[in-house]
């Protein structure tokens, strides 16, 4: 897990990856992370972990198993750029994940 990271994640019983997690970390407990509106702190465990990702099992909100994955520039491209205001416009001057990540944490001040 990297708190420098931007994650997408998939809920339990959601078919696709649906959201965008900044400042993923763990915390007596507690799996912290903000969602680009506001900040979420839920009791449960990291159970597998990758240099792509890790999973999670919540003991709290939508309890089970919840996958986080490192959003990277081409899905960003791809898919996720619906999510930002703009989005089309600044995934054609992003280049690199890297670019993309720096620019979540300068947008949200993380």
């Amino acid at each position: 897990m990297d708190r420098q990271a931007v994650y997408i994640y998939k809920l339990p019983d959601e078919e696709s990856f649906t959201g965008i997690a900044l400042d993923v970390h763990m915390h007596k407990g507690n799996l912290r992370y903000f969602d680009t509106n506001r900040d979420h702190e839920i009791p449960g465990k990291i159970t597998e972990e990758t240099e792509k990702g890790f999973t999670f099992i919540s003991e709290g909100y939508m309890p089970g198993e919840w996958q986080f994955k490192v959003l990277t520039i081409e899905e960003f491209k791809h898919k996720y750029y619906k999510l930002v205001e703009s989005g089309q416009a600044l995934a054609a001057k992003l280049n690199t994940t890297e670019d993309l990540h720096q620019w979540y944490r300068k947008e949200f001040k993380i």
